[in-house]
């Protein structure tokens, strides 16, 4: 008898242990789960080490990849001065106004220069900038802007067109040649950074026969970034460095004809460009 209530004793004593022991895990389970939810309220499950990405690496050397302004356009950001040598390899697609951008490297002693084309017939309309031919400098024959990106294959190209021929010229037949030359590049080579500019207007006191007008190139810009907000390349506002605030070309930025940009403003572009890599 005595025998049989000790072994119900040590039944009873097991279950206790056992119970006290579940009790004591679901505990531990229980108080882990409520301190992980408190330090990460956000949800998001954090490895150590894991947080870098692309943008950390462009920031880690100065430069980033570019920021999104509203209307969806991406603008230069700014960097780390990224050097002179930068500058040299930049490519230029411009008309005449901003040809003085071919001497910059003798600004610094030096023969090097970044690389310019230029209209062969003289002018360079955004309504038929794809089909028109331009000097390549390599060897001086005449290409359009596709055939020779697809030979140099720049890294940079920064586009600086838009006055010519702008006063007979709708928004329809400007954005869509605008299009049609950024798109020609971007199949070409397509690893090139396309950069379009907007462009600077003319003096308070110009009085061209061309129909230029503060007005009339305040508006070309407008367009210039709609192409840039539908192709997805690089925004930069040199309107913005180049005129004054109502909206004309800054003196000691022009030259005597009152709407090409002058050494000066070529240097305060590059200056901009120098702080603004991709």
């Amino acid at each position: 008898m005595n025998n049989g209530i000790s072994g119900l004793k040590n039944i009873i004593w097991a279950l206790a242990i056992v119970l006290s022991l579940a009790a004591l895990l679901i505990g531990l389970i229980v108080t882990m789960v409520l301190r992980y939810s408190g330090d990460n309220q956000d949800g998001t499950m954090y490895l150590e080490g894991s947080s870098s990405s692309l943008e950390d690496d462009f920031l880690a050397n100065g430069i980033d990849a570019g920021q999104s302004s509203s209307g969806g356009v991406l603008e230069l950001p700014s960097s780390q001065d990224t050097g002179l040598e930068y500058l040299f390899n930049l490519t230029f697609l411009c008309d005449n106004s901003f040809s003085a951008v071919n001497s910059f490297g003798a600004n610094f002693g030096s023969t090097a220069s970044s690389q310019v084309w230029l209209p062969a017939g003289g002018s360079l309309a955004a309504a038929n900038a794809s089909s028109t031919t331009i000097i390549y400098p390599q060897d001086g024959t005449e290409k359009t802007p596709g055939d020779a990106a697809s030979v140099y294959e720049p890294s940079r190209l920064v586009i600086y067109l838009g006055a010519d021929q702008l006063s007979g010229t709708s928004a329809e037949s400007f954005t869509s040649g605008y299009t049609a030359l950024v798109q020609a590049i971007q199949s070409s080579s397509p690893s090139t950074k396309i950069i379009c500019c907007t462009i600077g207007s003319v003096t308070a006191a110009y009085a061209g026969s061309d129909g230029l007008s503060h007005e009339l190139i305040s508006q070309a810009n407008e367009w210039i970034r709609q192409v840039c907000a539908s192709t997805g390349v690089y925004y930069a506002d040199l309107a913005s460095i180049l005129n004054d605030d109502d909206g004309y070309l800054l003196a000691e930025c022009a030259s005597a004809d009152g709407k090409s940009i002058s050494s000066a403003g070529i240097n305060a572009v590059m200056d901009y460009f120098r702080m603004h890599g991709i």
